[in-house]
């Protein structure tokens, strides 16, 4: 969720420039098969609100938002470094997103900080108990996936079809994953075809690849930016930057891990010991 752009009626540390100081947060995300552990870091500087948390006045609040699922949940703390957040695995998966603030836990009738800008004066501020007094910031993690589910192309990539009778194939972007849309007669042919192992490697070459190349383009590009909240966005653009090239067409390959090539050995093969389907 986006905060930058939200107004409030007092100073926020970290929007703007209206009081001084910094607010940041290192996170740490572990992951079995009951729990997904979250572990944050605070680093705050700014002497009031440090007061504040002391006198436990305001907390540093971690904010859990899961698409998949619906799960949200806000966790406090009073330490930089607090205990682990633990939650069931089975209530996150896929994206997840957390958020993290400093809220006010009570009522401050008159709220001043001496690092407000001078534009502020002696002026004072009434707050409420959940009021933002400084963002940390966000970031975003995958529930339930190991890191090499999260490198295999099924994790941002389906093939579907486009209902249309014979057209070239296109990608769609505006889905948690890209979704490949063959002809329906191409799909007919790739449903019989990918029930065959030996013929993998040929679908490789011939859909996921050129679709890969085209997908990595369009996320060069400023088109792709409205889409940066889908899983997708951020999965190819940690494979992207792992495998990087200048030329799309070979940072696909490095990430399909030559399918060319492998399609070649499959068919050879083939010509050697011929499969019927």
């Amino acid at each position: 969720m986006k905060y930058n752009d939200r107004n409030f009626p007092h100073p926020v540390l970290n929007l703007g420039d209206d009081i001084d100081g910094d607010f940041g947060v290192k996170l740490q995300v572990q992951a079995d098969k009951e729990y997904i552990t979250i572990s944050p870091t605070y680093h705050l500087r700014n002497a009031g609100i440090e007061k504040l948390i002391d006198e436990k006045e305001a907390a540093f609040v971690l904010q859990v938002y899961c698409r998949g699922t619906m799960f949200r949940k806000s966790y406090l703390a009073y330490e930089s470094v607090p205990d682990p957040v633990k939650i069931q695995s089975v209530k996150l998966n896929h994206q997840v997103e957390a958020d993290f603030f400093v809220c006010a836990t009570k009522e401050i009738h008159e709220y001043r900080n001496e690092n407000f800008t001078e534009d502020f004066g002696d002026y004072s501020f009434a707050i409420e108990p959940g009021d933002i007094l400084a963002i940390g910031g966000s970031g975003k993690f995958y529930a339930n996936k190991s890191p090499e589910e999260l490198k295999a192309i099924s994790s941002f990539m389906d093939i579907d079809t486009s209902g249309k009778k014979n057209k070239p194939f296109y990608n769609l972007y505006d889905g948690r994953k890209i979704t490949i849309l063959l002809s329906q007669e191409d799909y007919n042919m790739y449903q019989k075809v990918m029930r065959n192992s030996y013929y993998i490697n040929t679908l490789h070459s011939t859909i996921v690849l050129p679709a890969l190349a085209e997908a990595i383009r369009f996320l060069e590009s400023e088109d792709s930016d409205m889409y940066s909240d889908n899983m997708w966005y951020e999965l190819l653009t940690d494979l992207k930057n792992e495998f990087y090239e200048i030329d799309p067409l070979v940072t696909a390959q490095k990430i399909l891990e030559l399918p060319v090539n492998r399609s070649f050995i499959s068919l050879v093969k083939l010509m050697d010991e011929p499969v019927i389907l």
